[in-house]
């Protein structure tokens, strides 16, 4: 038994995605001649003064358009970055300082420029662990000008930082005492030091060394090492006198997948004083 001949008439005619587009909108009541509502126009885009052409629209892989903020992405994220430096809280002293503005005189020098650099051009590698930094040793020889240098690295990828003393954070926590802050409790404050991208602790080993105040560096420490959120602890007092002072749980937390750096050479601040009062420059 012989199977009928397909005639011409089964065949369909081919019909351009645009034409389709056009009748089934004409039948869903919509305007055809609208050429923003056919998928076939887009992506479309706007001009920016200072960066060129940008989308504001897109055809996703079911065909459908999605509409883009109508903002230039290259202004977008230069005013994000603007914010976060706002509420960096980068002290004003070290806004400029870099890794290329570092002076490296000897050995112990580089190798803190060396990692610092590191930490900082593989934040997201170190961000993804929770590595941490220890900077400690004597005053003076760049321990702040590097922690800013990597405060800005970071920055520019995007990321939140903020940068306090320890007392800033005992005193913020206390406030909570007295109904301070807009009424945050305690446990909101700790949160908000938890939740930022990259917390840098100034002046570790400042305060009056209670049991107290360990409690309090302890639990920001804690809340972060939980969430894989990484810190930078900055410290004139040597490695005991920093691990004596957070305590040895806070200090483990800190040394899990992180770096410590002794800064045991002569204050960078006190030889350029020195090298002032000379008649001729010299030591």
């Amino acid at each position: 038994m012989s199977l009928p001949k397909k005639s011409e008439s089964n065949h369909q005619p081919l019909v351009h995605a645009g034409d389709a587009a056009r009748d089934l909108l004409a039948r869903w009541g919509f305007d055809p001649d609208n050429v923003a509502i056919l998928p076939d126009r887009h992506p479309q885009y706007r001009e920016c003064a200072r960066h060129g052409r940008y989308p504001i629209s897109m055809v996703d892989e079911q065909d459908v358009i999605r509409y883009l903020a109508p903002v230039c992405p290259v202004c977008a994220a230069e005013q994000a970055s603007r914010q976060l430096m706002e509420s960096a809280a980068i002290p004003e002293r070290y806004i400029d300082c870099g890794f290329d503005n570092y002076v490296v005189e000897i050995p112990g020098q580089q190798t803190a420029l060396d990692v610092c650099r590191d930490y900082a051009d593989h934040f997201e590698e170190h961000a993804r662990k929770g590595s941490c930094l220890i900077l400690c040793g004597n005053s003076g020889n760049g321990k702040n000008h590097l922690a800013a240098a990597i405060a800005n690295v970071v920055l520019a990828k995007g990321r939140s930082v903020l940068q306090v003393t320890a007392y800033d954070i005992i005193a913020r926590i206390r406030q909570t005492w007295r109904g301070g802050i807009g009424n945050s409790t305690e446990l909101e404050v700790i949160r908000r030091f938890a939740e930022v991208g990259l917390l840098i602790i100034d002046e570790v080993g400042k305060t009056f060394d209670t049991d107290g105040e360990r409690v309090h560096l302890f639990e920001v420490i804690d809340h972060r090492y939980r969430d894989m959120k990484p810190t930078i602890i900055l410290s004139n007092k040597n490695v005991e006198g920093v691990e004596r002072y957070l305590g040895p749980a806070a200090f483990d937390r800190l040394c899990q997948n992180g770096g410590l750096l002794l800064f045991d050479w002569q204050s960078y601040r006190r030889k350029r004083s020195d090298t002032a009062a000379s008649p001729r420059g010299e030591p």
